[in-house]
């Protein structure tokens, strides 16, 4: 298992807050989000790991990631910030959809410097 402080993209310590796992339909593989915060911040802001990344043959290349590899989303709760990034999931695939293309398991790229706490790498 790889260790938290060997993974050269941390560069402060954050509060690990939530997790949330889910899946495209007709797409098997499963994404994880995880929420994360700094321990002195209190405004809304939540830093996003994402296990996946989704590129779909019509949205090319994948969304792009700052230096720490996360997605940086301002919401109220834990709750509206898990459902932003799954309704940016959605909008990718349903656009797709809408196109008439079959969805497929290599729309979703794995993040490879993707960390799951008490778990592996993604592969």
């Amino acid at each position: 298992m790889t260790s938290l402080h060997d993974k050269p993209f941390i560069l402060s310590q954050d509060t690990f807050l939530a997790s949330q796992i889910f899946n495209l339909d007709q797409i098997p593989v499963k994404i994880t989000i995880q929420l994360h915060k700094l321990p002195d911040q209190t405004s809304n802001e939540y830093f996003v790991s994402l296990s996946h990344f989704i590129q779909t043959p019509s949205r090319k290349p994948a969304p792009p990631v700052n230096q720490l590899n996360q997605t940086l989303v301002s919401e109220s709760d834990n709750d509206k910030a898990f459902t932003t990034i799954r309704k940016s999931f959605l909008a990718a695939y349903e656009k797709a959809k809408e196109e008439h293309l079959m969805p497929d398991n290599s729309w979703l790229i794995p993040n490879s410097e993707f960390v799951a706490f008490n778990k592996k790498k993604v592969q």
